[in-house]
């Protein structure tokens, strides 16, 4: 479930590529007069910002799960609805467990025949298991999905928002940005994560349902 809430929250979170706003172009600097000879190569303008213009942040949106009091209930509420099927996975997995430990520790002690059959037995419910467990994630993730999408595009639009206030043209996914490398070093002033989600649960209370635009922070 954890891979799967970070996969969601930074391909969500990553499909607003606006947030980086352009850098407004410097004015022309008309040529200036020289006494010096006049060369035959040709001048050209430089057009284009520096590249530096705002403010650069990052996030950590593992934190959303169980920081934004929104998406928090949604995921316990998942969970409620499936704990009984991951019972009965895990109830599986312990009985499949157990027979493969008992052919390995008696099976010297049984006849071929019965060992045979503890041996066809394992087959079989390891395949259902594989069968039940296969079911299992597919719908878990799938509710997953439904459930959580509109929270993190709701999310993805008040951060939209937050930063506009704020002057920050960039905000990297910090954890992502760790893992790949390109994170060598950022301030404890630039973690807008904590920030960020006090801000969302003011505008949007636990329990809220998810509307198309996001409330201004």
């Amino acid at each position: 479930m954890k891979r799967l809430i970070i996969a969601l929250a930074v391909s969500s979170l990553f499909s607003f590529a606006a947030l980086a706003q352009t850098p407004t172009p410097p004015a022309t600097r008309p040529a200036t007069t020289s006494s010096a000879p006049k060369t035959t190569s040709a001048t050209s303008t430089a057009t284009g910002g520096t590249g530096a213009e705002g403010k650069v942040a990052y996030i950590n949106s593992a934190a959303f799960r169980t920081g934004i009091g929104e998406l928090k209930v949604k995921l316990e509420a998942i969970n409620a609805e499936f704990d009984p099927k991951r019972k009965e996975v895990e109830s599986m997995e312990t009985e499949l467990t157990n027979l493969k430990n008992k052919i390995n520790t008696q099976g010297s002690t049984v006849s071929l025949q019965v060992r045979a059959q503890w041996a066809e037995e394992a087959q079989v419910n390891d395949k259902m298991l594989k069968r039940k467990a296969e079911d299992y994630d597919g719908e878990y993730q799938k509710r997953l999905q439904t459930v959580g999408a509109p929270i993190y595009e709701k999310i993805g639009a008040f951060l939209k928002t937050y930063c506009d206030q704020r002057g920050i043209v960039m905000v990297m996914e910090g954890g992502a940005a760790q893992q790949a490398g390109v994170l060598v070093y950022a301030s404890s002033t630039t973690d807008i994560t904590t920030d960020f989600i006090n801000e969302y649960n003011k505008a949007n209370p636990a329990g809220s349902a998810p509307t198309s635009g996001a409330k201004k922070p």
